[in-house]
C-alpha cells in the first residue's frame, strides 16, 4: 500500500499494532512447539527500527537456541518483519527457517484471515523442518544367507 507523507505517529500505531499482532501469532505457537518437547527453549522477541528517528520498521522473531541445525545460524524458526520503504510503501517480509522469504504488500485486505493463515503456514514449515532436521540413521545392511546348493 502506498502512502503520501506518513505522518510520524500513523507510523508508530501502525508498526506499534503490527509487533503485537505478530508477537501473538507466534506465542500462540509456543506452547505446541514446548509441549511435545520440539523446541522446549523456544521463545519470542520483537524490536522496531528508526531512520531519521521516524520508526521504519518492526521485526518479530521466534528463536531456538539449541535446536536448530548448526548451519541455521540465526537460530530463528521464524521471523515476521514489516518495512517502510523510502517509497513510503508497507510491505512484510515471512522467513521461516529452512525456506524462502515471503514478501506482500501491507495491510492485507482481511487481516484477521491472514494472520490465522500464516500461523498455520509457520506451524507447517517448523513441522516440516523439524521432520528433515534429524539426521540420517547409518544402518549396517545384514548380509543375506543363503544355502549353498550343490551344483548338478
Amino acid at each position: 500500500m502506498a502512502v503520501t507523507q506518513l505522518a510520524d505517529e500513523e507510523a508508530t500505531r501502525i508498526l506499534n499494532g503490527f509487533q503485537r499482532d505478530a508477537r501473538a501469532m507466534l506465542e500462540q505457537l509456543l506452547p505446541m512447539l514446548r509441549n511435545r518437547g520440539l523446541y522446549p527453549e523456544a521463545s519470542v522477541d520483537g524490536w522496531g527500527d528508526s531512520r531519521g528517528g521516524r520508526g521504519t520498521a518492526s521485526t518479530v522473531v521466534m528463536t531456538s537456541p539449541k535446536w536448530l541445525k548448526p548451519t541455521d545460524r540465526t537460530k530463528q524458526l521464524a521471523r515476521v518483519r514489516l518495512e517502510l520503504s523510502e517509497a513510503n510503501e508497507w510491505t512484510v517480509v515471512v522467513s521461516v527457517v529452512a525456506q524462502s522469504d515471503q514478501r506482500d504488500a501491507w495491510p492485507p485486505a482481511d487481516a484477521t484471515e491472514w494472520w490465522t493463515g500464516l500461523r498455520e503456514r509457520v506451524r507447517a514449515q517448523i513441522m516440516e523442518y523439524h521432520d528433515t532436521k534429524a539426521e540420517p540413521v547409518e544402518t549396517k545392511a545384514e548380509p543375506v544367507e543363503t544355502k549353498d546348493e550343490p551344483l548338478v
